[in-house]
Parts: C-alpha cells; structure tokens; sequence
C-alpha cells in the first residue's frame, strides 16, 4: 500500500470524525463566511473524481455535483440544494476509496506521465503528483476549512 493510499484512509477516518456531531440542517451555515461542510464535502467528492479521471478511470459521483462544487460559483445557504449529510458522507468515501484504488493499480511509468491539466503544471509535473495532491494535500486544505468551521459555530477542537 503507498503513502497515498494509507493517507486516504486517514484522512476518510478523519472526515467521519469532524462531521460525527454535525447536525444535518446546518451544514449550510455559513459563520463568517466560511465555506460550508455541504459544499466542502461535495467539492471533495468531486475532486476525487477528477482525479480518478486523471488516473484513467470514471468518477462516482452524480454528475450534477459538479456544477455545485463549483468554486467560481457562490454557495448556496439553502439546505436542499445539497445532498443529505449521509449521501455527501458515503459518496465522498466511495470517491476517495475509487480514486485510490486507481492509484494503487497505476504502474510507475503510468503515474510518471505528464499531465496536462493545464494548471500546477510545473509544481506537480505528473499524473501521480496531481492525484496524489488532489487526495490528500487539496483534501486536508478543505478539511482544515470544516474545521475553522467547527470552531466558528461553537464546537470545540478534536485534539
């Protein structure tokens, strides 16, 4: 197992633990402005999907998440525009469980390919950097963010 994989499975761990007291009708608060977990959750699915894509498989999530992860767009404080807390749960888990997966069955001249995205291209000039970036350095951003989150709503640190 590489250091991608074992990082994705902490950090799944570590999603169902900053969400375990989050009430589902307010994950579209958005104190101070802070992005909100719904959106959080469902940008991160969908970026685990982009980065099966890249891996040269098919992402798991509906393909109207899309549009609503958009980070261009603004996010919308209305609850139902956003899947349950338990669908974004279980989807962001199954993107990332797919998207890993991909990774561990890519050989090493596979994830030493160039991509071609577009953006990041000199920072992280291969396949395996920008997935690996997408699964757990972009992940743990947007985890710190639910986390800032958490704080600003009253609820007290983890660890």
């Amino acid at each position: 197992m590489s250091a991608i994989s074992t990082n994705t499975i902490a950090t799944i761990a570590y999603a169902k633990q900053i969400l375990a007291d989050i009430d589902d009708s307010k994950m579209c608060e958005q104190p101070m402005g802070l992005n909100h977990p719904a959106w959080l959750m469902l940008h991160l699915a969908t970026a685990a999907d982009y980065a099966s894509t890249l891996l040269g498989g098919s992402g798991v999530c509906p393909a109207e998440w899309n549009a609503l992860a958009d980070t261009k767009k603004p996010q919308s404080q209305t609850r139902s525009d956003y899947p349950s807390k338990s669908e974004l749960l279980s989807t962001f888990e199954a993107a990332f469980r797919h998207a890993s997966d991909l990774y561990e069955a890519k050989s090493s001249e596979e994830l030493n390919k160039p991509q071609k995205l577009g953006f990041f291209e000199t920072e992280l000039p291969t396949v395996g950097d920008m997935a690996g970036f997408l699964l757990v350095a972009h992940t743990n951003l947007h985890l710190g963010q639910l986390s800032a989150w958490r704080r600003a709503t009253g609820k007290a640190p983890l660890f």
